[in-house]
């Protein structure tokens, strides 16, 4: 059994170590200077390929690539279209690829990566998406933007419900003033 706790912790770090080292040489700050939030992105391979091709992010002069180059050929910088880190908006990016494990592809603007949205398991949606997948084609996993639908309609019935609420003191006190007054001014 201890030997078990031995290979285990071998198994564990050496994960750890590749998951930081990825986690180095897929950020890259001009990455933030790119985003633009757009109201939908593209759902289809088409699509994907016209939107990139605007953006033309292998034209961007990143400076983030060397590391890359020479410690490993899997990580590209090129167009993205995900959702952000809360999940109610989608925007375009320039950024390195990355392995997606089973959830929503996002953007963080503060850390400059593209990384897995812990709170969006896509592979529970219908339909769902692979447990692995490449962050580039986030365009097939619609279900991920549908998200930020959803998120939305969420934040506009609370603001709704707000405003509604917001004015039920000042209605009744309306009311209530007609009512009291109402009959001795006869309003």
């Amino acid at each position: 059994m201890h030997l078990y706790f031995q290979y285990l912790l071998i198994f564990f770090t050496y994960i750890n170590y590749h998951v930081q080292k990825s986690m180095a040489f897929t950020s890259c700050e001009i990455s933030a200077l790119t985003v633009n939030y757009v109201n939908q992105c593209p759902e289809d391979s088409k699509s994907w390929q016209l939107a990139a091709r605007k953006m033309n992010c292998e034209g961007i002069e990143e400076g983030c690539q060397q590391g890359i180059r020479a410690d490993n050929h899997q990580f590209v910088f090129q167009y993205h279209c995900v959702i952000n880190v809360w999940g109610n908006a989608t925007l375009e990016v320039c950024a390195f690829n990355r392995t997606i494990l089973g959830y929503c592809a996002e953007f963080n603007i503060v850390g400059s990566v593209i990384q897995d949205n812990y709170y969006a398991d896509c592979t529970k949606h219908d339909p769902p998406c692979p447990s692995v997948y490449n962050s580039a084609e986030a365009y097939k996993y619609i279900s991920c933007y549908e998200l930020v639908q959803q998120n939305r309609r969420k934040t506009n019935t609370i603001s709704s419900a707000k405003r509604t609420c917001g004015n039920l003191p000042t209605t009744f006190i309306s009311i209530l003033f007609r009512f009291i007054f109402g009959k001795v001014f006869h309003i």
